[in-house]
């Protein structure tokens, strides 16, 4: 009689533990399937929140923003550069004046442009290779080449000028061959329209090494071209058109085509890796 009743006293307390045990379980499902109903829009309440805030502290005009919207790789910082070196709008299509045509770091390429009849006053000669005459630069700049070419001298090579300054008709006449032989396309990534081109400044210059014609693009494989690239800063000169930064240029990589811009400039450009597009703009936000 008394293993009898200990028999149901145990039963009872086996079977209040499984109660117990059913109602933990039940309340466990019941908050997970809350949760899990729950979940996704919480999320997208945190996503909006997020994005309202991000927008909020956004300083993105609205030019900026229009570009940010077709170009949604580019952060921020990236949209503001472009859009401030115009790269919004198509090339030629929003041009505007060089405002200090005596400036040695007057900015002219697709976007800003010299009057049809600039021609600086103050040129001289400089070492050529003799395949298109005379080669002329501004004084400064002409100057300052100089001392590179004597310093390449003692570096055991011979550097001259192929082409400096060049008129607003010549280019012109350039650009038309190029457009007529090759096409509009290829002659905008080749050539610049005549106001647009660098040559009419006098402070640009292409470059033989060691007399060698063969090509412009020689130079790239010169064994001193890389003593050339690192030292010529120190007499002001910065390659105006490298190989990484054709996507603020537009135009397609020149080994051999150096821009005077004075000592100052082409080294904080050689130190950070800018062209002239990205220093301009750096200095124009200080």
């Amino acid at each position: 009689m008394k293993k009898k009743r200990r028999l149901n006293k145990y039963g009872i307390i086996l079977v209040s533990l499984i109660a117990v045990l059913g109602i933990a379980l039940v309340c466990s499902l019941g908050y997970l399937g809350v949760r899990l109903l729950t979940s996704k829009p919480v999320e997208q309440s945190e996503r909006i929140e997020k994005e309202t805030k991000k927008e909020k502290t956004s300083t993105l005009t609205k030019a900026e923003k229009e570009y940010a919207q077709s170009h949604p790789d580019l952060s921020d910082e990236e949209v503001k550069k472009q859009v401030a070196m115009n790269l919004d709008h198509d090339p030629y299509t929003h041009m505007e004046p060089v405002e200090d045509l005596d400036s040695i770091l007057q900015l002219v390429n697709k976007y800003y442009y010299l009057p049809s009849d600039y021609e600086p006053s103050d040129m001289i000669s400089v070492p050529s290779s003799g395949e298109n005459g005379d080669v002329v630069m501004r004084e400064e700049a002409a100057e300052a080449f100089i001392e590179l070419v004597d310093a390449s001298a003692q570096e055991g090579f011979i550097l001259n000028a192929c082409s400096s300054y060049r008129s607003y008709d010549y280019q012109d006449q350039l650009y038309s061959n190029g457009v007529l032989n090759y096409g509009e396309e290829y002659a905008d990534a080749y050539w610049t329209r005549p106001g647009s081109s660098e040559h009419q400044t006098g402070l640009s210059v292409d470059v033989r090494m060691d007399n060698d014609l063969s090509d412009l693009d020689a130079v790239r494989n010169h064994p001193k071209y890389e003593w050339l690239l690192e030292n010529m800063h120190e007499y002001g000169f910065i390659l105006r058109y490298p190989d990484d930064k054709e996507e603020y240029t537009l135009i397609a990589p020149e080994s051999w085509h150096l821009r005077y811009v004075g000592k100052d400039a082409a080294l904080e450009i050689y130190e950070n890796n800018w062209c002239l597009e990205e220093y301009i703009y750096y200095k124009n936000l200080t």
